[in-house]
């Protein structure tokens, strides 16, 4: 008896629990009614710039099959490249070694048709980043570079020294494209805009202009006095996402 009376007892406050968090049949979503109607845009900006500086990635690469010798000569040429970007004007500040590598690789060589022989070489090789704010002068310092002993112009990266203002044009521009979109877009569908609800920056950044090996080398190939270099725009882009609401 006592075991009826605690089920029908369980049984009644289900019904109740069910009825009181709307269980027992459809319910809009508390809230659902005060929430508002939303617009969604992404707006993008790109500004183009003319760079203010430039730094040129310089390498002096030797080999040898002795790792002593690979070594004392890269940095006989080395030091020779770095006498003559001093003695053109540029200071330490301006002159940065990046890297520095040694490494071991086999050469076979095949003298004779039945015969073949394995060398072992040591590759040494220093990379200098030199900057400078005369663009005009850059194909003059990879000619000097060049004729003082390095290999190879591995890149030439022309860039912004303080691309912040422009970056900062690039959002605003960005955040106006945007509200456009969400105007037009509530206009078409014959609503009005009411006010901002959320934004995001979604990037901000620029590109610098790069000239890569094989583009130096083009550009070296072009004239037989100066090198001529000559960089092109960056190009500084800001995104953002904003949310705006409908009256």
């Amino acid at each position: 008896m006592h075991g009826k009376t605690i089920f029908i007892v369980l049984a009644a406050m289900l019904v109740v629990a069910m009825l009181l968090t709307g269980c027992g049949g459809d319910q809009p979503a508390a809230g659902s009614a005060d929430s508002p109607s939303i617009i969604q845009t992404y707006g993008e900006a790109e500004i183009t710039a003319e760079p203010d500086q430039a730094k040129i990635s310089i390498a002096i690469m030797t080999r040898d099959t002795s790792a002593e010798d690979a070594v004392k000569e890269n940095a006989r040429l080395a030091n020779a490249v770095l006498d003559a970007l001093k003695d053109y004007g540029l200071t330490d500040e301006e002159l940065k070694t990046s890297s520095y590598t040694l490494y071991t690789y086999r050469d076979r060589v095949r003298e004779q048709p039945a015969m073949e022989e394995e060398t072992t070489y040591y590759q040494a090789t220093n990379e200098i980043i030199a900057t400078t704010d005369k663009l005009d002068a850059v194909g003059e310092i990879v000619d000097l570079t060049v004729k003082a002993g390095a290999n190879n112009i591995n890149y030439i990266s022309f860039e912004l020294k303080d691309p912040q203002e422009l970056l900062m044009e690039a959002l605003g521009a960005a955040t106006e494209q945007a509200f456009r979109k969400a105007e037009a877009i509530a206009e078409s569908a014959g609503q009005k805009l009411g006010g901002l609800h959320s934004i995001k920056e979604e990037r901000s950044d620029y590109v610098p202009f790069r000239l890569r090996d094989e583009m130096v080398q083009e550009e070296m190939a072009m004239g037989s006095a100066e090198t001529p270099i000559t960089p092109g725009d960056i190009i500084v882009r800001g995104t953002v996402t904003a949310e705006y609401t409908l009256k």
